[in-house]
């Protein structure tokens, strides 16, 4: 089966891809995890929200919803992750953009103590020109809000070391000095000599730590390599002190307070309040308890305490639910709590 898709529908949606840029890197990339990690952190500090999906070879794919941010990495065209050169450009179905060759690659370069009068696109073009192939200036040095360090992108040769200055001269003859600079250069290995990668990342160079099996030092400078008096000693463990302190001995005759739990302390905890044409809550754990009222004389209270029909567990006040309109001040009735039953069973009759 086959459906032929007119390029109308290709056109349609090409829009929808503007927010993607491709990185190529020029040998092994790092992790896709780690490289998620890195561009989120160097590109979208405040939001972090590019995504990075895998395509063929060396190349990934990075959703880069700012556009302020989307056109920044697209300008500088290369970036190093991880000791890696990958170039960025833009991206859209079908094409896969050409890497350019790292025999030359741009940077920015960074000039300081640059004179005013030649703080400008016609002077800055000339002193980069001894360093490299100058293309345009940065914004903030187009715009003069920096003056302290003007920005040029130039196209450079990496394998020649950068120089630490370079002086103009006036019609004058007055010379002054201007320090050069870049925040980042294009990793060359030390070992096949080509641009793009170090020689931890080289995959010709010789294995020369035979501990991790790593490119760049040697056994002896390895990390992982331990002497024979380097073992770790074992910490004694600390054990929790069965020393209590010392403080007044308790009277073994005084009980210990035992404070309840769910109910809050005071005086109130002994005290109930009886409450009338107020349902039991309904819970699989809680039966229905008569609750005995008091009248406030002996009769009642012995009648109360007589009577063989009251269940022998009561309900306290506090499992019983209850509102402010149904309890007003003033209108309490004492009730028999649970300690005062108990104590009236076990005194018995009163003898004459």
């Amino acid at each position: 089966m086959c459906v032929k898709i007119p390029n109308s529908i290709i056109e349609k949606n090409k829009k929808s891809w503007e927010a993607f840029v491709i990185g190529q890197f020029y040998s092994d990339p790092p992790a896709q995890s780690l490289i998620h990690t890195i561009v989120n952190g160097i590109w979208s500090k405040q939001y972090k929200d590019i995504t990075v999906s895998k395509l063929e070879g060396n190349a990934f794919l990075f959703r880069i919803p700012n556009v302020g941010t989307r056109n920044h990495v697209v300008k500088q065209r290369l970036w190093q992750i991880e000791g890696q050169t990958m170039f960025v450009a833009h991206w859209e179905p079908g094409n896969l953009p050409e890497k350019p060759s790292l025999s030359s690659a741009p940077i920015w370069l960074e000039l300081r103590n640059v004179p005013l009068q030649f703080f400008n696109e016609d002077g800055l073009e000339r002193i980069a020109g001894l360093v490299g192939e100058p293309k345009y200036l940065h914004p903030t040095t187009a715009n003069k809000t920096n003056l302290e360090v003007a920005k040029v992108l130039t196209i450079i040769d990496p394998r020649q070391p950068l120089p630490e200055a370079v002086n103009v001269q006036f019609e004058s003859g007055d010379i002054s000095r201007v320090i050069v600079s870049s925040p980042w250069m294009p990793p060359v290995c030390s070992h096949c000599k080509e641009i793009g990668h170090n020689i931890k990342r080289c995959p010709s160079a010789p294995i020369t730590c035979n501990t991790c099996k790593s490119t760049a030092h040697s056994t002896e400078a390895c990390t992982r390599t331990r002497g024979p008096d380097s073992k770790k000693t074992k910490r004694p463990r600390r054990h929790a002190s069965t020393l209590k302190p010392a403080g007044v001995p308790r009277d073994k005759s005084v009980p210990p307070r035992h404070e309840s739990r769910g109910r809050p302390p005071g005086p109130e905890k002994d005290k109930g309040i009886a409450i009338t044409d107020v349902p039991y809550a309904k819970t699989p754990s809680t039966k229905p308890a008569v609750m005995a009222q008091l009248n406030g004389d002996q009769a009642g209270t012995s009648k109360a305490a007589g009577n063989t029909s009251v269940s022998e567990v009561e309900s306290d006040s506090d499992d019983i639910l209850s509102s402010d309109s149904e309890v007003e001040e003033g209108q309490y009735t004492p009730v028999k709590t649970r300690h005062m039953t108990r104590l009236g069973r076990d005194r018995g009759p009163k003898k004459n």
